[in-house]
């Protein structure tokens, strides 16, 4: 079975098109559920607008599906809470963008 730490590979792929870095190191990923009868993946947006979040849920769910060799059906659900915040980045996505770390 697939672990948390493969999902969390898989969604490293998955690149923010409007900043440039990826989703896992920006913060988007507010939960990793998986459970015998599935993959759940829970998304929150820089932005409650944000206008590539059905780009962003979509390559999410292909890249863990593709990683996944069990077959398991894989959902991705695209939040409107908790807000997002710079904090959530990581060190690495800090400096990409030009924040203070």
């Amino acid at each position: 079975m697939i672990t948390e730490t493969e999902i969390h590979d898989a969604l490293r792929q998955v690149i923010d098109p409007d900043i440039g870095v990826n989703i896992v190191d920006l913060g988007l990923v507010e939960q990793v559920r998986i459970a015998p009868e599935g993959i759940y993946i829970d998304l929150i947006m820089t932005t409650p607008a944000c206008p590539q979040s059905a780009y962003i849920a979509d390559e999410s769910e292909r890249m863990v599906r593709t990683a996944c060799k069990d077959g398991l059906p894989v959902s991705v659900a695209v939040l409107d809470s908790p807000f997002w915040q710079p904090n959530r980045m990581s060190e690495s996505a800090k400096q990409i963008m030009g924040w203070p770390g």
